[in-house]
């Protein structure tokens, strides 16, 4: 029989729920009734809710048994900022959690039904979990990092962090340059922290061991807001090989505060502010 869990997780309730997918700050929960018109001095109130949706479809031994599923966690806001925000939480195009279950969970379940159906009969169990979290919340901005891992056979799963930033006031996603106004200063900046966290030195080459593409360093497309600074994040087989993971780096704000927009100085006094 299909199973669907479906928790929601308010401020300073149910911490059994709350642990079955991993720790986060308790949030403030809202309903209808208590939503309000944000404005730019407003930080966002918001829930997290837990989906859990698995196959009827179990594979294993006599011994052990195992099936395949899709979980995610993720902030629930307003319907005017969950709109906003939602290509960031669900990064497919759907619209629920519900869906990317269904999307998931039928080609698992269509990959099952043909090996039940040939003479090996076996098949490995697949996993998709999602887990989305806020980690920049302050007046006007708010930065999301969406964590998806999933396997769907072969030598191993993968696993990704999707960043996205948004203005609340303008009610627009944000990118590299709506902060940074020289973007050739920011590359060289962050090269340079880049080179120090990686034990490189000036004239150190990256051939045959990052950025294989052309040798040369280049941005994170992924970029994070934090309240320390600027995050870039470089996921798996992206400037290393799959075998040294993800790379993350933090530019401290002082560091890029004189190539920064007026909206990135904004940000800078709403988290000094906060």
């Amino acid at each position: 029989m299909k199973k669907r869990f479906i928790y929601s997780i308010g401020f300073g309730i149910s911490l059994f729920a709350y642990s079955c997918m991993g720790g986060s700050q308790p949030k403030e929960d809202i309903s209808a009734s208590k939503e309000r018109h944000l404005t730019a001095t407003d930080t966002l109130e918001y829930h997290v809710e837990i989906f859990k949706e698995i196959s009827p479809y179990f594979s294993g031994t006599d011994t052990s048994l195992d099936t395949t599923f899709f979980a995610a966690r993720y902030p629930i806001f307003t319907p005017e900022i969950d709109t906003l925000v939602r290509d960031a939480i669900f990064v497919d195009g759907e619209h629920t959690a519900a869906q990317v279950a269904e999307s998931f969970l039928g080609g698992f379940n269509e990959y099952a039904e043909e090996q039940i159906q040939s003479d090996g009969g076996s098949f490995h169990s697949w996993f998709q979990n999602q887990d989305c979290d806020v980690m920049l919340n302050v007046p006007g901005f708010l930065s999301l990092k969406n964590t998806i891992s999933s396997y769907t056979g072969g030598a191993h799963g993968i696993e990704i962090d999707v960043w996205s930033n948004y203005d609340i006031q303008d009610k627009q996603k944000l990118s590299l340059t709506d902060l940074i106004r020289d973007t050739t200063a920011l590359r060289q900046i962050t090269e340079n922290y880049f080179r120090k966290q990686e034990g490189l030195n000036d004239t150190s080459s990256y051939e045959g061991s990052y950025f294989f593409d052309n040798g040369e360093f280049a941005l994170a497309e992924n970029l994070g807001l934090t309240k320390n600074g600027l995050l870039f994040h470089y996921n798996p087989y992206e400037i290393k090989s799959y075998a040294e993971g993800p790379t993350t780096l933090v530019v401290p704000y002082p560091a890029v505060e004189k190539i920064m927009t007026e909206k990135g100085r904004t940000l800078l006094k709403a988290i000094k502010n906060k």
